[in-house]
């Protein structure tokens, strides 16, 4: 549960515009995370910048990241701060539903499967003795 939660948009293009080309992602994620720490009083090793927003940051490349990007930041009760898009893609969200949901149901089948394999390997087992001994019964008779 969130302790302190915020709608903060955060002006990237003064801090990038001070590094070269090839640095300027980079520079907008550490631009981030001190915007947090100073406007959440944070520590800088407990600021913690979601999977959506650095792609988000990142989506044009290292020399062209976003200018302005609005963030939702949560503090929680042990003093970390998450930031992530206020709009998560809703597909995502459900994904990450279905494949628990897929997991607890895997479990449950798990037991079935197992006999179900273990009585086929017996049968198998099973077919090929018979069709051992039929092989070397036949060279005898004859």
């Amino acid at each position: 549960m969130a302790a302190v939660e915020r709608t903060l948009t955060i002006n990237l293009r003064k801090e990038i515009m001070k590094v070269p080309d090839y640095k300027r992602a980079k520079k907008a994620v550490t631009a981030i995370r001190e915007f947090l720490q100073r406007h959440m009083k944070a520590d800088a090793k407990d600021v913690k910048i979601g999977k959506y927003l650095n792609l988000k940051i990142w989506e044009h490349g290292i020399k062209k990241p976003a200018h302005k990007i609005t963030v939702i930041a949560k503090k929680d009760d042990k003093g970390i701060v998450t930031a992530e898009l206020p709009s998560i893609p809703a597909k995502k969200q459900n994904e990450k539903r279905l494949k628990a949901k897929e997991k607890q149901g895997n479990k449950a089948k798990t037991p079935e499967q197992k006999e179900t394999k273990a009585t086929a390997t017996q049968t198998t087992a099973t077919t090929a003795t018979a069709a051992t001994e039929n092989k070397a019964a036949a060279p005898a008779e004859a």
